[in-house]
């Protein structure tokens, strides 16, 4: 890791001991591995998010076909009504 090595060279420049300057680089490396996304988190995430577009337009059309199969019985409804109070 290039940062690394220019952070060591960085401390020893400034007269820190090779163990605490090695303890620096090796906390800056542990912390980076744990808190940055990687190529292959981004790959993860993409995957779940198509799996979640997925489940979301499955259930949008559901509710939509729901929505029109009751508009469609309300309507019939009302123009039987009408028809018999006519």
């Amino acid at each position: 890791m290039q940062i690394g090595i220019a952070l060591y060279n960085a401390l020893r420049s400034v007269n820190i001991s090779d163990e605490k300057a090695l303890d620096v680089v090796n906390a800056l490396e542990s912390e980076m591995n744990q808190s940055l996304a990687t190529k292959h988190d981004l790959v993860a995430t993409k995957q779940d998010l198509k799996q979640e577009i997925s489940q979301l337009e499955t259930r949008l059309t559901v509710r939509l076909g729901g929505m029109i199969a009751a508009s469609v019985g309300v309507l019939s409804i009302v123009m039987t009504l009408l028809k018999v109070f006519s």
